[in-house]
């Protein structure tokens, strides 16, 4: 007979069903209160300073409180719609691994299709688990698969926006060769050829004659 009468999957199958269900009807009303007092991550200036000013960034309920609501629906709304990854999430704490939030590798076919996270054991050193990412990058390239490596945080629409924006008031009046450029700019940003750096760099030496 078995020591016991159960295997190492079953009791990881049972984590993860239980860990499943504490997100599965996140609590409306406990929302709000966990944001009572948490700094928005965009507005942080000082981690230190305390939270009852803005001296170190502000908290979410220094919000005006329709700003707060919306806020609380739409985290509400994320946390409904979360993959649900808890048997991957304690795979990886049984196995000791610690999953990387610098590396992953996004497939794409004008859209994400599918992406690669990374979890890497306790104290590898940092090069060795770039040479992984990138060898397992370097696989999927030759195998003819755009990708995109997510070793930094991707645009966000409102930077992107903000770019086309800026692009749009430079070509005002304009009709100069350097239009034409800056118009393949709006171009590429819209249909995801560029990212807002690249996009920011070519825009600098653009020369407009009316500017």
């Amino acid at each position: 007979m078995p020591d016991r009468p159960y295997t190492d999957a079953d009791l990881r199958a049972e984590a993860a069903r239980q860990h499943a269900e504490l997100t599965e009807d996140p609590d409306f009303m406990g929302i709000a209160e966990q944001m009572i007092g948490t700094r928005i991550p965009s507005t942080v200036t000082d981690p230190g300073a305390p939270v009852t000013s803005t001296a170190g960034g502000r908290t979410w309920d220094m919000l005006a409180r329709p700003d707060f609501d919306a806020a609380q629906r739409t985290v509400a709304q994320l946390l409904a719609d979360a993959a649900d990854t808890c048997a991957w999430a304690v795979n990886l704490g049984a196995d000791n691994l610690v999953p990387s939030t610098e590396h992953a590798i996004t497939i794409n076919a004008s859209r994400p299709i599918a992406r690669v996270l990374f979890a890497f054991e306790p104290g590898m050193p940092e090069d060795m688990g770039t040479a992984l990412v990138e060898g397992i990058g370097d696989a999927i390239n030759e195998a003819g698969v755009e990708r995109e490596d997510d070793d930094e945080p991707a645009d966000s629409d409102a930077a992107v926006f903000d770019l086309i924006s800026e692009i749009a008031s430079k070509l005002r009046d304009a009709t100069d060769s350097g239009e034409y450029h800056a118009v393949g700019l709006i171009y590429d940003l819209a249909n995801g050829r560029t990212t807002v750096a690249e996009a920011r760099s070519e825009l600098s030496g653009i020369e407009f004659g009316h500017v």
